[in-house]
This record gives structure tokens, sequence and C-alpha cells, in this order.
């Protein structure tokens, strides 16, 4: 059997690898039957046709991993690895011999062993997650660390406003999370506490035009943003996540008189986004604040619904406000 992984989701495809190598291991206790050959290491001394081309008397099962191999191995290499699966085309049948490759980026799509690969083998493509998938990957892996583990919608959103769509930090905060919740449910004060905000302080320059009802100098910014290949999903977050704030912190300031370290104190938000935030609200009417939000809560059901195409969203939420 030959299985392909690759993507720029590597955390996720070295998890899959992970769990491959622990089944393998859970009838091979002695790991005989495995090898695992890394083409980012510079120093191999053996080449993974030893492995392949080897019987193993003492298992008669075996899982040859093959890491990078595209990436970082020469011409020579892949070719050599080419022509043995072009004459042993049964080793894709062969159930007791797994060899799987791991790319942790995405290939060129031209390259003759990506191509070969995705013909002969069982293949998986990591893609980074965006919207609903990303969220339902969350849930997900909140109940493999705690099978009680919950988190709040608003708390759900925050964590994705903060870590963007990198499983990586993802799954180092949610592990702190589910650890410091202790089986209760994980809300929006525990992220505020914990998590470290990826801030990026240009979606604030974004909102300020919108504020100013500069619309072409927003659709400006926020094409910048998605030219630069920033997920759109993570935008429509932010700004929800910022519209919520400015509510927040408006009702502190308006209706209770605080001033911005009281508030900080209180609302417990990142400073950085108090301070941008009180520069917003001399522009922003609390009523107004509260109409965009809305706003903003409504395209994002419909584009979670499937109802519009988020890209033509942004731009509408933008040209009608």
């Amino acid at each position: 059997m030959i299985i392909f992984l690759y993507g720029k989701d590597s955390f996720r495809s070295s998890r899959k690898v992970s769990e491959i190598k622990e089944k393998f291991l859970a009838s091979d206790t002695a790991g005989s039957g495995l090898s695992i050959f890394d083409f980012d290491q510079k120093d191999r001394k053996t080449s993974p046709l030893d492995a392949l081309g080897t019987p193993n008397l003492l298992a008669p099962k075996r899982l040859v991993v093959i890491k990078n191999l595209i990436s970082s191995g020469s011409e020579k290499e892949q070719e050599e690895i080419s022509e043995y699966f072009k004459k042993n085309k049964s080793l894709a049948e062969d159930n007791d011999a797994v060899v799987l490759f791991l790319e942790n980026d995405q290939p060129k799509k031209s390259n003759a062993l990506f191509k070969l690969l995705e013909k002969q083998a069982k293949s998986q493509n990591f893609e980074k997650l965006v919207g609903i998938k990303l969220t339902n990957w969350v849930l997900k892996r909140i109940k493999e660390i705690d099978g009680e583990g919950k988190i709040s919608k608003t708390a759900l959103d925050e964590l994705v406003v903060f870590c963007g769509n990198d499983t990586n930090i993802l799954d180092k905060e949610i592990q702190k999370l589910v650890n410091y919740a202790e089986g209760r449910i994980i809300k929006e004060e525990d992220i505020e506490i914990l998590v470290r905000a990826k801030i990026d302080s240009n979606i604030f320059q974004t909102i300020d035009a919108l504020a100013g009802r500069h619309k072409m100098e927003a659709l400006k910014l926020l094409h910048r943003h998605l030219e630069k290949g920033e997920d759109p999903f993570y935008i429509l977050s932010m700004f929800i996540y910022q519209f919520r704030n400015l509510i927040k912190i408006a009702d502190l300031k308006e209706n209770y008189g605080m001033h911005e370290q009281e508030i900080i104190r209180i609302s417990k938000l990142h400073p950085f986004v108090v301070k941008k935030s009180m520069a917003q609200l001399q522009i922003f009417s609390l009523d107004k604040l509260k109409k965009t939000y809305q706003k903003l809560s409504d395209l994002d059901t419909k584009v979670k619904t499937g109802q519009i195409e988020i890209r033509l969203g942004l731009d509408k939420f933008i040209v009608e406000l």
C-alpha cells in the first residue's frame, strides 16, 4: 500500500503520520518492521530502497515512512524511487508493506514524483482549514483531549480570531484552555486571560476607514489583506470580534464613565485592542456600532449557510454600510 500525505497544514498531516505509526507499532511492538527516512536530514547514510528491497524475516509487515523527498531530495533520488514504484506496481495493493510519503508543504503539481504518487497512492491534501471546517476541527480537538470538554460560541470565535488558522498554535492553546477549565465550559474570559492574541493592526486601519465613511479606502485595504493571502473568514471574524469589543468598551465608557485602564481591567481585553478601540469610539456612536454588528452577524450567518460567497459578502458589507 502506498500513502501520500501533503499540504500546507503540516501539523494535521504529521498527526496523521503519528496515528499510522502508532497503529502499526501496536502489532509490531519491537518496531523491527518500521523504517523512517527524512530527506531534510543531510547526514543520511541509507536509502529507502534499502528497506524496500530487503525482506525482513523478523517482521512480515513493514511500514516505510519517507519524508520530504520531493522538497529536499535530489532529482536522482526522486527518479530512483519513481523507477522502483513503476517496476513494482503490486506494492499499491500489498497490505503487508505500507510505504508512506509525507511532504510538509504543497509540492509543485508539475513534479514527476508528485504526479506518480497522485496516480498510484492513496493521497490526501491537508489544506489550511477555514470557516466552518476550522471551527469543527477545534470542537473535535477539544473532545479528543476531554470527552466532556465544551466551549461557548463567543469563546470559539475569539479563539479562532486570536490564533488564525494555524492548527499547531490552536492545538497548544486548546490544550492549555481545556486544562485550565477543568471540566467546565470554556468561556470568552478564558480566551482573554490565556491566549496570546495574533492581532493584525492593519485590520484597525480598515475599520477606521469604515468609520470615516471612506469606502474606497476600506475596500482597498480589504483587498490588500486578501492579496497577501489572508483568510477571508479570518478577516470577517476579526471585524465581528472588533465591533463586539467596540460595543463592550463604548458601554463601559458611556454608561459607567470608565477610563482606559479601568476598561482594560474590567473587560480583560488586550491593552492594544482597548487603546485602538478608544480612538475609534470618537467616530462611532453606540447606536451605529450595534447596527453594524448586526449586519456583520447577518453576513456571518449567510456565509456559513452558503447564501453568499465570503469575498463578495465582505465587499457588499463595506459598500452598503
